[in-house]
């Protein structure tokens, strides 16, 4: 960073944390100039005393009985996984359970055995591994701690207390092979900041089990502890050409400091960390979420990241009387509306942009054996912007929320009747997505119009400019490739954010931005999005977006919807192109594209195999099918989409209405 990045970068500290904000900046410019061996010895933290002292805050004041009755079925799913992590296998992500032995290697990429070396966290090179089949996410999963939860619920809902015991001895194994700030665990603060949440969640399941806290050792409190101290020093925040560049790293960072001011209300320093977390929040809100409520970072997976982060949080800090600013709240909700409008008919969100599955703190389930369902975590704002609409959405899947609050809220939601209001058409302006669909249809047709703008990142964004994810009759056609890997294999990574593998035009056998095969986190801007028109009647709904490649050469995209037949035309107008390309991504299963074409181009038709991400690291194969031509100056290619055969009487009408 230049004179002027560690200016903005001062002032950003300073407002969170008052001159104080000077040593921090100091210490991290330190640390930049000065070799490891000299600047560990600054590394100096505090230790609790007498945590028996220690005052935490519990909110299941509940019996086991009462989880049994309320959720019959998770019961001896719990106690399944947690058998499981006795045995030391553990789920990493969706990729299955992976038996890491009877001594832990918390520094160990299971998938490839590589071992990270145990130096002091800025002597790491993390990017030496990049390319090389090694992923840091493999390692980093594991050490999140989402497993020490179903750990702490299999002891709440036994009172066997193996289950207490091996959390505990796997805690004091951790902290003794990963010691404060060594090794590869130490080099991310959004991992320190998931594993904290992580284990203030499972301890505070054990004390509201056991009523006390002299079960847990205090080198376990002490630990949280030094994640809080080291969040604050090392907090992700950057600045590139005087503007400051912050994501969803930052926001899991106060959120972590909140959290562990809110829950160990004791320790000398918690109004300090609550005061840090939420004002933090509150001041990457109005940066990073967007007026109409989506995340600024282009991924839908992420969205999804951040609102749990705001959600845990924002209730838990209402829980202890804080009070959160309007705007939280009202970007909170936005974020909990986009998120009911685009998940598709199979309860998923499209994996718009990057999506690794990440999560803060799984509550409802362990990977596999959670429901993949949104509404657990929406269960979460219904509490925090008392709305009876979410309610009445999430009466049913409550399970995420019993651990936040406990039960006492549960009956607001088998007693509201509001129901929430899907759009035939929703247009989210400022993240660039429409959404066209028809719940009792079940069509659901999502469309990049465009990206964010204003400084947004693009290290999660794909190019995917005026692609469209097509369900219709709750049948999935197209799909987003979603995100395979991120550092292990560039060339796999940038295959699956490229323009070809998304439904999507190609012109000229290029990309839409530019991405360079040692860069996994940069799209160079090349390509922006013209302005989006939108027309909508009872019977068609129609929006048109652009593509600007250059200053002449440009793809148009009108997608038009007959809400009550189904009946979905696209129709793209390629203009200065010598060529073009369709890509159409199936969703697995599907074998053939049905569609009529209307065009007067010679166009070849290929099927290729493709690589589908049915989760990070996990790929399903599918089916790209291409259709290629010469354009010259200008091309029209006009596809028609029949929802289903049920619907002749309005097949002609419609047909004659989109063509």
């Amino acid at each position: 960073m230049n004179i002027v990045d560690w200016l903005n970068v001062l002032r950003f500290y300073m407002v969170i944390f008052g001159l104080h904000g000077i040593l921090l900046v100091m210490d991290r410019a330190i640390r930049r100039v000065l070799p490891s061996r000299y600047y560990r010895n600054f590394w100096v933290m505090n230790k609790l005393k007498n945590h028996d002292l220690l005052n935490v805050n519990l909110w299941i004041d509940s019996d086991s009985i009462d989880y049994e009755n309320l959720f019959p079925d998770e019961k001896e799913k719990i106690i399944n996984a947690a058998n499981q992590i006795l045995k030391h296998k553990f789920q990493l992500a969706g990729s299955g359970y992976f038996d890491f032995g009877e001594d832990i290697n918390w520094q160990q990429d299971v998938k490839t055995k590589h071992k990270w070396e145990n130096k002091f966290y800025s002597e790491l090179n993390i990017e030496a591994s990049y390319n090389s089949g090694i992923d840091v996410k493999t390692t980093w999963e594991l050490n999140r701690f989402h497993h020490a939860v179903i750990l702490a619920r299999a002891y709440w809902l036994t009172s066997d207390t193996n289950y207490r015991q091996e959390l505990i001895d796997q805690c004091l194994d951790w902290i003794s092979k990963n010691p404060c700030p060594y090794g590869i665990n130490w080099t991310s603060a959004m991992e320190v900041s998931i594993r904290s949440i992580n284990l203030l969640f499972a301890l505070l399941i054990i004390t509201a089990k056991d009523k006390t806290t002299s079960a847990i050792p205090e080198i376990l409190f002490n630990s949280i502890v030094e994640h809080g101290s080291y969040i604050k020093r090392n907090l992700e925040i950057g600045s590139k050409n005087g503007r400051l560049v912050s994501g969803n790293h930052l926001i899991s960072n106060y959120s972590a400091l909140a959290c562990i001011g809110l829950t160990l209300s004791g320790l000398r320093q918690s109004r300090e960390l609550i005061r840090i977390g939420l004002a933090g929040l509150d001041i990457e809100v109005k940066r990073q979420i967007l007026p109409d409520g989506l995340h600024y970072e282009s991924s839908l997976s992420y969205h999804k990241l951040v609102l749990e982060m705001l959600l845990i949080t924002g209730v838990l800090a209402q829980k202890c009387g804080e009070k959160l600013s309007l705007k939280y709240k009202q970007s909170v909700s936005k974020m909990c509306d986009a998120v009911i409008v685009m998940t598709r008919p199979d309860g998923q969100l499209p994996m718009i942009g990057d999506d690794d599955g990440g999560r803060l703190a799984i509550l409802s389930g362990y990977y596999l054996n959670r429901l993949d369902d949104n509404r657990d975590i929406l269960s979460l704002g219904a509490i925090l912007l008392n709305r009876d609409d979410l309610r009445f959405l999430c009466r049913d899947n409550l399970r995420e929320l019993f651990w936040v609050t406990g039960p006492e809220c549960f009956s607001t939601f088998s007693q509201a009747l509001e129901n929430f209001v899907i759009p035939e058409c929703k247009q989210y302006e400022y993240g660039g997505l429409c959404v066209l669909q028809n719940r009792d249809r079940k069509d659901f047709i999502l469309f990049r119009t465009g990206w964010p703008e204003f400084g947004a990142p693009t290290g999660h964004r794909h190019n995917d400019l005026l692609s469209t994810e097509i369900w219709l009759n709750g049948t999935p056609i197209t799909v987003d490739p979603g995100t395979l890997t991120y550092t292990s294999d560039f060339k796999t990574r940038n295959e699956l954010r490229s323009t070809k593998s998304h439904a999507t035009v190609s012109l000229n056998s290029d990309e839409q931005n530019l991405i360079k095969l040692n860069r996994p986190f940069d799209l160079i801007s090349k390509t922006t999005a013209g302005k989006v028109h939108i027309s909508h009647s009872n019977e068609l709904i129609t929006i048109e977006g652009t593509a600007l490649w250059t200053q002449l050469m440009s793809h148009k995209r009108i997608v038009s919807y007959a809400p009550k037949s189904g009946i979905l035309t696209i129709e793209d107008t390629i203009n200065e192109a010598d060529n073009a390309c369709w890509n159409w991504p199936l969703f697995p299963g599907v074998d053939s594209f049905e569609s009529t074409i209307l065009t007067k181009l010679e166009l070849s038709e290929k099927y290729e195999f493709f690589k589908f991400a049915s989760s990070y690291g996990v790929a399903s194969d599918s089916k790209i099918l291409r259709f290629a031509g010469k354009t010259k100056k200008q091309a029209i290619v006009k596809f028609i989409f029949k929802s289903s055969k049920d619907i002749s009487k309005n097949l002609n009408n419609d047909l004659l209405m989109v063509s």
